[in-house]
């Protein structure tokens, strides 16, 4: 290749490079990134810009950490909403004050207000507090002294089968059921014999003994029947939905009518209630508690019917 060819083609080049400059999509050293569009860039490269920083940090500018109260009216340079952390608020405790107004940006002469201090947080937690929270899950009763004492006095010796119980009390209740009949029928014979004795002076006589023998019987019978507990059946039904004002009773309505002289038992979220009344021969039960009484609290009644 010609040195003339060479030269020709290097000025070509030159005249490209100059036109490529004047190009409005290259980035002139000399412009420092200004015929960048800034805002697009960082978006495009995932940076924030000098005002966002600033905007993210601010909270941090505004804090103040001092050693007393002493310390905190000595700040200068304060400003509304500017946060002090007092390491010893006068009673070894911290505290955490906001800035609520200014006069000459002084503390000793802004108004501050408490926010947090370490009694908020050291008296959040209470043991009635824990004990409320553990009994408001399912399933989980409260147990006290009253309860612990009763348990006390339980002097079983050997294993009690509540089964074999409830099966003997059905048994009494089904001879006691026998016994009346009889007693009934014994009456019946009775009445014939008398029947008889009427006709046949001395029919009669041996009736009358019949009968009295079996009167007799019968009034055995009849009160070993009326010595029997009567028949029943124990249930639980559970109500919520319930509202009430504190020591005020709330009434329930039961499915049966309780029986009478059997207890009804009434449990507020797991808690037994002492003062439980119902009126005989009817359907309400009447409890009384010391707080409110709330839709979302779970009342379970237990009686007998």
């Amino acid at each position: 290749m010609s040195e003339f060819i060479k030269i020709k083609q290097i000025e070509g080049l030159s005249a490209d490079l100059a036109t490529r400059a004047l190009d409005a999509q290259v980035v002139k050293i000399a412009n420092n990134l200004s015929d960048v569009n800034a805002g697009t860039a960082r978006t495009n490269l995932s940076l924030y810009s000098k005002s966002e920083v600033d905007a993210l940090v601010v909270g941090a500018k505004n804090a103040f950490n001092v050693a007393d109260t002493t310390a905190r009216n000595a700040l200068t340079g304060l400003k509304v909403t500017d946060r002090v952390f007092v390491n010893d608020d006068g009673d070894t405790k911290w505290a955490l004050y906001i800035v609520t107004a200014i006069t000459t940006g002084t503390g000793s002469t802004s108004t501050f207000k408490k926010i947090a201090d370490e009694d908020l947080f050291t008296n959040a937690l209470t043991a009635a507090a824990v004990k409320a929270a553990y009994e408001s899950n399912a399933d989980t009763y409260a147990f006290n002294g009253t309860y612990k004492g009763k348990l006390d006095k339980i002097t079983v010796a050997a294993n009690v089968n509540l089964d074999t119980i409830k099966s003997t009390a059905d048994s009494a209740l089904a001879n006691a059921a026998t016994a009346q009949s009889t007693a009934n029928s014994a009456s019946t014979a009775a009445s014939t014999a008398q029947s008889t004795a009427n006709s046949a002076s001395t029919a009669a006589s041996a009736a009358q003994t019949t009968a009295n023998n079996a009167a007799t019987a019968a009034a055995t019978a009849q009160t070993t029947a009326n010595g029997k507990e009567d028949a029943f059946t124990e249930t639980s039904e559970n109500f919520t939905a319930l509202t009430g004002a504190a020591s005020t009773g709330v009434n329930v309505t039961v499915a049966q009518t309780p029986k009478a002289g059997f207890a009804i038992s009434v449990f507020f979220n797991g808690v037994r209630v002492k003062n439980v009344t119902n009126t005989a021969g009817t359907k309400v039960v009447t409890f009384n508690v010391p707080y409110l009484t709330e839709p979302t609290d779970d009342i379970i009644v237990n009686y007998s019917y």
